[in-house]
């Protein structure tokens, strides 16, 4: 296998396990690797989980990426109940994830 299929692989899989709402975790990455779009896919995986949202705390820090979070994490909303699914699969992924919590909170 090829090192950057592997690495792949292992980021993908880290990336999955830090979806686990069971566990805690810190993502620690360079600028342009994803890591707002992994941290609302954890949120929204929490939302999906919990009985009342105000119960999940979300740390950053500064006041610009929690607005861009929030921000995130309502469009992600917002496209999942109207739009179909996008073919990227990080995209995909944050679009089932906002489903999941769309028909929790029906």
């Amino acid at each position: 296998m090829a090192e950057g299929r592997v690495e792949n692989i292992v980021d993908r899989s880290h990336r999955l396990a830090a979806l686990d709402p069971t566990t805690s975790f810190i993502v620690q990455a360079p600028a342009g690797s994803g890591k707002t779009e992994l941290l609302i896919q954890r949120y929204l995986t929490l939302l999906a989980t919990v009985q009342f949202p105000e119960s999940i705390i979300a740390v950053t820090f500064t006041r610009k990426a929690a607005g861009e979070m929030r921000h995130r994490v309502i469009d992600a909303l917002g496209k999942a109940e109207v739009a179909s699914p996008p073919e990227k699969d990080h995209e995909r992924q944050t679009w089932d994830l906002s489903r999941r919590v769309l028909a929790r909170d029906h």
